[in-house]
């Protein structure tokens, strides 16, 4: 019987470790879900680093809150029951409140904290003093089997297009080839290059399929001051990091979105800054956000309004915009619209800065959200600055920079007559991304949609003679241009898959 009781003790032991460690991990999985299914919807656009930083920040955020729970219960299934109630509205509080603000207009923030207080309160103080252990650790095991099936249900949903983006990221890439050698002209007089990139300016088909908009007085105006558009061009992805470094390379790149550490080894000495030097330019750098990582000794000259991103997109951000912490996300307007200002100013200036060999590269991230400006110039409500749901704010932002644009061109013309001037944009307005990804919208037909997003706005002036860039992509439209300009022989890309 003695042997028997000392047996018991150690398999009893066992199982109450057990059921501790399976408390916790019921409320830890219960509060990685919200990472996981974003995880799982967005893996092809995910670096390691982002990652790692919003798995981290999520689990401190789990284990602050289940550490203040178990001082609270003194009991650790009390505190995992109590932490799993906690953390699911307090992650999910924004998403929640555009559903109720929805239904009800006049529900603000404030209402839904007072709201989340009330009811977790009430049920903390019902858990403390009147649920038994038993049912505390039976709630525990309920919780956590139905997240660890929801995680397990998407995961499996989301395997094919999981293994059709590894092929992707394992794609190859098309790389430009010219011989710098034989490109030196020591001493010749060129003329001023400019290449202007507006981030998310909408190519014309994308802004009729999502807009209903006609943007052809945009295009008239343009052909008036001797530009050759294109309505029709398309870029390889949706992606900003992927397709400016494309550009910048003249190549083919990749096909998911890259980290930070990846879009910066692209952008730190860029195959078409080494190929305008040999030639004889001078380099000038625009860098909004301070996107382009390019060693500054390259430069002759250079403008950075700010140094680091004020408004961007990755798995940390989205996990704070649909959190109860979204307040600390906000920005405001009035530091953007100067720096909007400041980088066209910069732009015009840009102009008078060599009467020749001067090669301009300006990265301005507009009319992409923040969406600051109506199509008048006026300032936008704070609650329109990432408004996804409306798509005419992306409009009214559209349609001032069009303004600001035409204007650019006007004074960068009036100073250099003789220049070339290429205006691209890296993809269209993601509305049917930004419903997918940002509020959870299913989207029938995705593939189809990624059509029209990669529709890009183009145009090249070269002294008013003609040059047909209908439908090239941006890497094309940058090398025909200097083949022509320059008597260059860079050859033809594959145009992306329609």
């Amino acid at each position: 019987m003695t042997i028997q009781a000392k047996d018991r003790k150690p398999q009893a032991e066992r199982r109450i470790n057990l059921q501790n460690i399976g408390s916790v991990l019921a409320s830890l999985i219960a509060a990685l879900f919200p990472c996981i299914y974003l995880v799982i919807r967005n893996y092809s656009q995910l670096g390691t680093d982002d990652l790692l930083i919003s798995f981290g920040v999520v689990i401190l955020h789990w284990l602050v809150l289940f550490s203040i729970n178990y001082l609270v219960m003194r009991n650790i299934h009390k505190a995992s029951t109590a932490t799993t109630i906690a953390v699911i509205p307090l992650s999910l509080f924004h998403s929640g409140l555009n559903l109720i603000s929805s239904i009800i207009p006049s529900f603000y923030y404030w209402h839904g904290i007072i709201l989340v207080i009330t009811i977790c309160g009430i049920l903390w103080y019902l858990i403390r003093k009147h649920l038994n252990q038993g049912y505390s650790i039976r709630i525990n095991q309920v919780f956590g089997s139905i997240f660890l099936i929801l995680v397990l249900v998407n995961f499996i949903f989301a395997v094919p297009d999981l293994l059709k983006n590894r092929e992707n990221r394992g794609s190859g890439s098309a790389t430009a080839t010219v011989d710098l050698d034989n490109q030196a002209r020591t001493g010749e007089s060129l003329p001023n290059i400019y290449l202007f990139i507006f981030d998310e300016y909408s190519g014309y088909e994308a802004l009729q399929r999502y807009l209903d908009y006609d943007n052809q007085d945009f295009y008239d105006q343009l052909s008036q001051l001797g530009f050759n558009t294109s309505k029709t061009s398309r870029n390889y992805t949706i992606w900003s990091t992927v397709e400016i470094s494309n550009m910048m390379n003249l190549s083919i790149n990749g096909s998911h979105e890259f980290t930070k550490s990846e879009k910066d080894q692209w952008l730190l000495n860029p195959y078409l800054f080494t190929l305008m030097q040999s030639i004889g330019y001078d380099l000038n750098l625009i860098n909004d956000q301070g996107f382009f990582s390019t060693d500054e000794s390259l430069l002759r000259y250079q403008f950075t309004p700010q140094g680091v991103m004020d408004l961007d997109e990755s798995l940390f951000t989205l996990l704070i915009d649909k959190s109860v912490y979204y307040p600390l996300r906000s920005r405001s307007s009035l530091k953007r619209i100067l720096e909007i200002n400041e980088l066209f100013s910069a732009a015009k200036q840009s102009s008078l800065l060599q009467n020749s060999n001067l090669f301009t590269v300006s990265y301005i991230m507009f009319p992409h959200n923040p969406w600051v400006f109506d199509e008048f110039g006026n300032e936008t409500a704070p609650d329109d600055q990432v408004n996804w749901l409306n798509p005419e704010i992306y409009l009214g932002q559209l349609k001032y920079s069009s303004k600001l644009i035409i204007e650019l061109m006007e004074e960068t013309l009036k100073n250099d007559p003789d220049s070339c001037i290429i205006i691209l944009s890296d993809h269209a307005y993601r509305y049917p991304r930004n419903l997918h990804n940002v509020l959870g919208i299913e989207i029938e037909d995705y593939d189809k949609e990624l059509y029209y997003m990669r529709n890009i706005f183009g145009a090249v002036y070269l002294a008013g003679e003609p040059l047909d860039i209908e439908g090239y992509s941006g890497i094309n439209i940058i090398r025909m241009t200097l083949n022509k300009l320059l008597d260059l022989d860079l050859e033809l890309i594959e145009e992306p898959v329609h």
